[in-house]
């Protein structure tokens, strides 16, 4: 494990820069547009798009990093983000704004997919889950550290988007440094929402909520601190309290999510995080500020928890072939939840106060936990020996899915990108013709046949069963690992593949 950390700090530290800068921003923005005199429904909408940009960038990452590589890719959109933080301090415009905030979603997305799939290609079955607790610490501790830089300056002078805008563009140069090439991205086929909402409503469900909770308290928490008089370097504390609870109580709630019936731990967790948030506004009232620090911490904490057991109860129902495939979904509600949050609380933040924030998140926890009421009624309860372990997901990210020790492990192929481009290249123009050159790559070299035949099978003009035929045919000592390489990439084909075996083929 130590030679792993050793290979990845200049990941790692590009990281934590990179968070610093985001944890800035974060802090900032509600910041200053209050001070800007904007209204609460305004600064909503800002807020909002951000996970606009981040729905985006999820959806075509992948593509980005294939055309361009994992370095380039992170680096241009690292610099892009980096352009539009500094293009926020020219002029104080909501519409500017917005629309940076969306481009800022979409390059955190894309540097984030890069990250990942790159810690995934370094690690191996038994040190990813620990490499996946490393990089969420990191996350947390770029954004811990970040917030406080907003006490350098006045957070009405321009002064700290530079700062934002400089730490984003440091970022880049540990990963443009290091010698690590980066990885062949695999390709995932996704699981359909409505699919997987047949599998596991409250998976999905309560995704869609831990967005919305998510989204919603860390962008405009920092407007209700300032109208309870939480300003300067106690903001910074304050801001402080909430992602340490958000950090420190993943290990209690997933101790127990683990022992106890998932579900019924969620319920407890989302009345106990109703209550305290309430009474957030309350012991403001009284000027009890270092209970309202406290209250603030748990509910922060339960509401960043909400997400992970939501795709821990979502595995629960699902195969391990098919974990992979679901989690884009769960991270697409997710995301989508992510753009309602920030806008809706703001409607009710503008109408009846700062404090109508933890009301609106209570009346949505709570929501939320009918609807789990509702479930237990309806379908019993798994064994908890059957129950997926628990694993501590930073909501920020885009979940590291293939870090994920649920999921399956599949041994990364480092291909060059030259034989699978022109393996492609020559589908598109004679799929048969593929066929036959992954056939001759697996007789050569099984893992590089295995990589091609991943890339072919998600084209729409190569026959899946025809491949694996040919495949199995030429090399039927492998066929079960052949197989398990193409369902691992679309497990739809399960079935179909299940029914083909080299002693019936032709």
């Amino acid at each position: 494990m130590q030679k792993t950390f050793k290979s990845l700090f200049s990941l790692f530290l590009s990281c934590f820069i990179l968070l610093s800068g985001i944890g800035l921003i974060n802090v900032l923005l509600p910041v200053r547009m209050n001070l800007d005199g904007l209204s609460t429904e305004v600064i909503g909408i800002v807020l909002s798009l951000y996970y606009v940009g981040l729905l985006i960038g999820a959806l075509y990452s992948t593509s980005l990093i294939k055309r361009a590589g994992h370095i380039r890719m992170f680096a241009g959109c690292v610099s892009l983000g980096a352009a539009s933080i500094l293009l926020c301090s020219l002029h104080s415009d909501a519409a500017l704004w917005g629309a940076m905030r969306v481009v800022m979603g979409f390059c955190i997305a894309c540097a984030f997919t890069a990250m990942e799939s790159w810690l995934s290609d370094s690690s191996s079955k038994e040190t990813r889950g620990q490499v996946l607790a490393i990089y969420n610490a990191v996350v947390l501790a770029g954004l811990f550290g970040g917030q406080f830089l907003i006490n350098v300056a006045s957070a009405k002078d321009n002064m700290l988007f530079v700062i934002a805008g400089i730490l984003m563009c440091i970022a880049v140069i540990p990963v443009v440094m290091s010698r690590h090439a980066g990885p062949i991205l695999e390709e995932f086929s996704s699981m359909s929402l409505r699919l997987l909402y047949k599998r596991s409503p409250l998976g999905v469900v309560s995704c869609l909520i831990s967005g919305m909770l998510y989204s919603a308290i860390f962008n405009l928490l920092p407007v209700f601190a300032r109208g309870v008089d939480i300003t300067g370097f106690q903001l910074s504390l304050y801001m402080g309290a909430a992602i340490f609870g958000a950090f420190i109580l993943q290990f209690p709630v997933g101790y127990l999510s683990d022992r106890f019936d998932r579900r019924t731990v969620l319920l407890v967790m989302l009345i106990i995080s109703a209550s305290a948030g309430i009474s957030i506004t309350i012991l403001a009232s009284l000027g009890i500020i270092w209970a309202v620090f406290l209250a603030t911490a748990i509910t922060c904490g339960i509401i960043a928890c909400t997400y992970p057991l939501s795709i821990s109860e979502a595995l629960d129902r699902l195969r391990q072939s098919e974990m992979v495939s679901a989690m884009s979904s769960m991270i697409l509600a997710f995301a989508v939840g992510g753009i309602l949050g920030p806008y809706s609380a703001s409607l009710m933040m503008d109408k009846f106060g700062g404090s109508a924030l933890f009301y609106f998140l209570a009346f949505i926890q709570l929501s939320l936990a009918c609807f789990v009421i509702y479930r237990m009624t309806v379908r019993s309860s798994l064994p908890i020996d059957e129950q997926e372990q628990f694993v501590m997901q930073g909501s920020v990210i885009t979940s590291a899915v293939e870090l994920d020790p649920r999921t399956e492990y599949h041994e990364p192929q480092h291909l060059p990108r030259a034989v699978v481009k022109t393996s492609l290249m020559v589908a598109e123009a004679d799929p048969e013709l593929a066929i036959d050159l992954c056939v001759a790559l697996a007789k050569i070299k099984l893992g590089r046949g295995l990589a091609v035949a991943k890339a072919l099978v998600v084209l729409p003009n190569i026959n899946a069963v025809n491949l694996y035929q040919t495949l199995s045919n030429a090399l039927p000592e492998h066929s079960v690992k052949l197989k398990a390489a193409l369902v691992s990439v679309k497990p739809e084909l399960a079935d179909e593949l299940a029914k083909v075996t080299p002693t019936n083929l032709s």
